[in-house]
């Protein structure tokens, strides 16, 4: 026999989809401020979800009270969501931004639905597997990014063998892992170009090193770019 849900079972099912959503929402939250950008965050987190789990609820209620389809008003927030999903995506030229984010909103409304829908279990479980994929598998996922991310040093130097000689001990010495490097001739006759495939560590202070790279005796200048 079908039961209305009572008034305690509503508070905890939107209360939960508050601090669910909320979890989620505080990771994004946490990415964006530190890229100083502002995008879908803590607070529309916080909205997908408790809105999907009023959703559930208010079509559970329909249920009850009409006889009708349980799932007809929540299977729109699955569809519905993709709108504000697209919102949440950047193209900034050849690079698109933002999918994680619209993926975490899609993710929270199943979460929100599954939270109204009284599945506590699974909103709850749920929430746990985003955060390990946001924060444990993230924090992977960079640090493989920055070990297969390469840089390219465009060093002009003297003809002097001690000048090349400088500038790789100290690439040496601040411990950049040299991959590559090629040496050309200028047209000015007593200047060559050295160019150096490198990797820094995660821990180096690029900048610095730079600019102490440039100021080493013998080098013109020293040009930085991504390979």
């Amino acid at each position: 026999m079908d039961i209305m849900l009572t008034e305690k079972e509503i508070i905890l099912r939107l209360v939960l989809a508050v601090i669910l959503g909320g979890m989620i929402g505080l990771e994004r939250e946490r990415l964006y401020v530190s890229v100083r950008t502002y995008s879908a965050g803590f607070r529309t987190h916080i909205l997908v979800c408790v809105g999907s789990a009023l959703a559930m609820v208010v079509s559970e209620g329909l249920h009850f009270q009409y006889k009708g389809d349980a799932a007809r008003v929540a299977a729109q927030v699955v569809s519905g969501i993709g709108f504000l999903g697209a919102g949440a995506i950047l193209r900034e030229g050849p690079l698109v931004r933002g999918l994680t984010t619209a993926a975490s909103l899609w993710v929270v409304a199943c979460v929100g639905l599954a939270a109204g829908g009284g599945f506590y279990l699974a909103a709850t479980l749920g929430t746990v597997l985003v955060l390990f994929a946001l924060v444990i598998l993230g924090a992977i996922e960079d640090y493989v990014r920055k070990r297969r991310h390469q840089d390219v040093l465009n060093i002009v130097v003297g003809n002097a063998p001690e000048d090349i000689q400088r500038v790789g001990a100290f690439l040496d010495e601040v411990g950049l892992a040299v991959k590559n490097i090629e040496v050309q001739k200028m047209a000015e006759g007593d200047r060559q170009l050295l160019e150096v495939t490198i990797q820094f560590r995660p821990n180096v202070n690029r900048v610095l090193v730079l600019n102490q790279l440039a100021s080493l005796p013998g080098v013109y200048r020293v040009e930085h770019r991504h390979s």
